[in-house]
């Protein structure tokens, strides 16, 4: 894998936000809709997903569900944050891979959470394909661990706000 062009637009990066700040903000608004069912489509930017349940609880089961987009999120984020880190601090990698594994009780859909929580577990195994020395790796784990904006999103709890807003039945499409 060569990892020049990678670490290259990093320093670059870093370079513009330690003299911008304000270069690294970003604010995006993010939109799902479901309009038939559990279907639910999902846009932010150019990009468009489709999430859906399985048939046994409901869906027809024509996406992934919410629950495996969220560890798609958060086990890509630390993939690609361990390439990058591993570009940046010049450790020489061929490729990394992420299996992350969850105890998962979907009860909590029916039951409630206080109930019955719904993750139990997340445990992740990162594999590197590399040459470099154990102790190089470990430091793009730590280093990348400490950046990654999904697994601090997992860890610690985040300001989140909830408001409504109701359309009359003329407004909706």
């Amino acid at each position: 894998m060569n990892q020049q062009p990678l670490q290259s637009a990093l320093q670059r990066a870093e370079h513009i936000f330690s003299k911008r700040p304000e270069a690294a903000q970003m604010h995006t608004i993010a939109r799902a809709s479901v309009r038939d069912g559990t279907r639910c489509e999902f846009s932010e930017d150019q990009w468009r997903l489709v999430a859906d349940m399985p048939e046994p609880i409901g869906g027809t089961a024509s996406g992934p569900t919410p629950s495996t987009l969220a560890r798609a999120a958060l086990s890509t984020c630390l993939a690609i944050g361990y390439s990058m880190r591993a570009a940046y601090l010049g450790v020489p990698i061929r490729g990394v891979e992420v299996e992350l594994r969850a105890q998962v009780d979907i009860r909590g859909l029916f039951c409630g959470q206080a109930e019955v929580p719904n993750y139990g577990a997340l445990a992740y195994l990162v594999i590197f394909d590399s040459d470099a020395p154990a102790s190089e790796l470990q430091r793009v784990l730590d280093e990348a661990d400490e950046r990654s904006p999904d697994l601090q999103l997992f860890k610690t709890a985040q300001s989140l706000s909830r408001e409504m807003r109701v359309l009359p039945t003329a407004a909706v499409a």
